[in-house]
């Protein structure tokens, strides 16, 4: 079955509710994000995957996977409650999930780094929430991705991975400057293009430098796309001092 990918930046400050006038500094991230949103929509995925190092995580070497009936969440935290999503959970195919090293919490609150990817994306299908196993390492979450590959290769799968990347790019950023950030964001973008693991992977060494924010996520995505896919890079800005990448991966 065909598979689609898509990285997004997670930053609040993109919905219209919270950023208010600050999203005419992010407007080709926007862009970006509603031009993904419509190879989503031809896509028509039977399962959206989403991976989010915001979700609920867990400090073994199993990812933890989000159970629940219904995922709810708003931006009531960014002082936009009024503005919520709703997501059934694919419950079935969130403990399969096991199958490949995951486990179960129960929990289905939406954290801002899965609401802002499905704000735009807007996939029409039952979702499997992710986050972060804080005991495993790169590699181990890129044969996560390929499992989940394996496991779900009789269905249409979009998998989101909610990623932004360094947060040190300029004075005053979120976790302070750091002059090499900067190049950390520019291998990332580049390998991400190319979409070349082994350069990924080459970076593992720069991420404490860039206090990133997503590396794990797209490091699944490599493995559950695999060697053989397509890559668009719509958009890289950081005009906040946190990069923020958009890109589709696309693969059979």
């Amino acid at each position: 079955m065909p598979v689609l990918g898509v990285i997004s930046c997670h930053p609040p400050i993109i919905i219209p509710e919270v950023g208010r006038g600050e999203t005419k500094r992010v407007e080709r991230t926007i862009a970006a994000l509603k031009l993904a949103a419509e190879d989503v929509n031809r896509f028509k995925p039977e399962l959206t995957l989403l991976m989010s190092p915001h979700a609920a995580g867990y400090r073994g070497s199993s990812v933890p996977v989000q159970v629940t009936d219904i995922y709810v969440g708003d931006f009531g935290d960014f002082m936009a409650p009024h503005v919520s999503l709703r997501y059934q959970c694919a419950s079935e195919e969130a403990y399969a999930v096991k199958q490949c090293g995951g486990v179960a919490i129960r929990y289905g609150a939406l954290d801002h780094g899965s609401m802002v990817p499905l704000y735009y994306l807007k996939p029409e299908s039952p979702l499997v929430v992710m986050g972060y196993a804080f005991g495993m390492d790169t590699r181990g979450y890129i044969d996560f991705g390929s499992c989940l590959r394996r496991l779900f290769e009789d269905k249409k799968v979009l998998f989101i991975a909610s990623a932004d990347l360094s947060h040190r790019l300029l004075p005053g950023a979120p976790a302070g400057y750091h002059p090499r950030a900067r190049d950390f964001d520019v291998a990332v973008v580049d390998a991400v293009r190319e979409w070349n693991l082994e350069r990924y992977l080459s970076l593992e060494d720069m991420r404490e430098i860039a206090g990133e924010c997503g590396y794990w996520s797209i490091a699944t995505l490599f493995g559950f796309m695999g060697s053989g896919s397509k890559t668009e890079v719509l958009s890289y800005e950081g005009p906040f001092g946190v990069g923020y990448l958009v890109a589709i991966v696309r693969g059979e």
